[in-house]
């Protein structure tokens, strides 16, 4: 959360263009207008954000919007997440972000780890490990259930088990043992879809 407070207090050279929301969602419900307000003045953190990850700006509206209908939403059924909405819509944007960033590099992925090793000298023995990991933990950040993203994205930006756990209505040791188990039933997750992808390579 102070990210965004930081970078909007300083703003870069960029012009940052205006933003609005659509009054209502898909279902033709209102957006909420403490989530309209709250996404309001996250707006030029966002857009820079998107510029820095995505190299993009033109998508940071579109993303934003969709984070704001999605956490409107979420209001209805968990309120909550109005208790810290600015933090809630810091991580969820977070998260969609870096989904995005994954989307845009997954096919890029394919092939690439040959091509690299083929054209540049390697420096150092373990790089395709080193690689491999970090795109295993990006994956596996995927295989996340929706509450359990929330928690790592709240735990990464500073947040306590206990902060999290009022959050959610729980206790932090509850909030602790539901995260680590939603990030085991994620990891068991990932190991079969990678066996079923091994199986199907080896068959073709």
């Amino acid at each position: 959360m102070s990210e965004a407070h930081t970078e909007k207090r300083q703003p870069g050279p960029d012009r940052v263009p205006p933003f609005w929301i659509r009054p209502e969602d898909q279902r033709g419900q209102p957006v909420d207008p403490g989530v309209v307000a709250a996404s309001q003045r996250l707006w030029p953190w966002a857009y820079r954000h998107v510029v820095r990850e995505l190299h993009d700006g033109a998508r940071a509206a579109e993303l934003l919007e969709e984070v704001a209908v999605e956490v409107s939403a979420r209001l209805e059924v968990a309120p909550e997440v109005a208790r810290n909405l600015n933090g809630y819509l810091i991580t969820a944007f977070h998260h969609r972000v870096r989904s995005q960033l994954l989307k845009d590099s997954r096919l890029a992925y394919e092939g690439l780890l040959r091509e690299l090793d083929e054209n540049y000298q390697r420096t150092a023995p373990d790089w395709v490990a080193a690689l491999e990991t970090e795109l295993a933990l990006t994956f596996l950040v995927s295989y996340l259930p929706h509450r359990v993203k929330h928690m790592l994205h709240y735990r990464l930006l500073g947040f306590s088990w206990k902060a999290i756990g009022r959050a959610l209505g729980i206790t932090a040791n509850q909030a602790k043992s539901r995260f680590y188990y939603g990030a085991q039933k994620a990891y068991e997750t990932l190991l079969e879809n990678q066996a079923k992808r091994s199986n199907h390579k080896e068959t073709e």
